[in-house]
């Protein structure tokens, strides 16, 4: 009796051992799958940059999702890929970009993600010949398409004053 309770004891903790190197293995991939979609989504982010800072709407849109979201402070939202496109051959019609973003914050969820991010530097307004400092927030949702992250939802506006 003693012995069998000492072999169930001992395949017991077998299993145990088991189940915990699994679940941690499991838990390590996961880290590592978030820790490479924080760094592929920093990459889309600095993209988007090169792309506004350079007008390039091709650019721009390689980094959207086919059904992707534009809404921007003080205009109509964009939905969708000729609205999206449309919008922003607009945007650069109007200003020419130097800004950089800095990112606050990037939460992944399986194939959705969010980066909080801020902005800062000039625009020039091109009818008007003048510049503006560029002090806005922005909310980025990312989705995972064909196996790359893109730009799924992407709103920004005018930061207030800082606390």
């Amino acid at each position: 009796m003693r012995r069998t309770i000492f072999l169930m004891a001992v395949i017991i903790s077998i299993i145990a051992y088991q189940t915990s190197s699994a679940e941690s293995q499991i838990n390590n991939q996961d880290k590592e799958g978030i820790e490479n979609s924080k760094v592929n989504i920093k990459a889309v982010l600095k993209s988007y940059e090169w792309a506004l800072n350079n007008s390039d709407v091709d650019k721009v849109m390689r980094l959207y999702t086919r059904d992707g979201v534009f809404m921007p402070s003080n205009k109509p939202t964009a939905i969708g890929y000729a609205q999206v496109t449309k919008a922003y051959q607009h945007v650069f019609k109007d200003l020419d970009l130097e800004v950089s973003f800095h990112i606050d914050e990037i939460v992944v969820r399986g194939d959705l993600a969010f980066a909080r991010t801020v902005s800062d530097g000039e625009i020039r307004l091109l009818n008007k010949k003048i510049n503006i400092k560029n002090n806005s927030r922005e909310l980025f949702v990312m989705k995972r398409a064909d196996h790359s992250w893109k730009i799924y939802r992407y709103m920004f506006n005018e930061a207030g004053p800082q606390h």
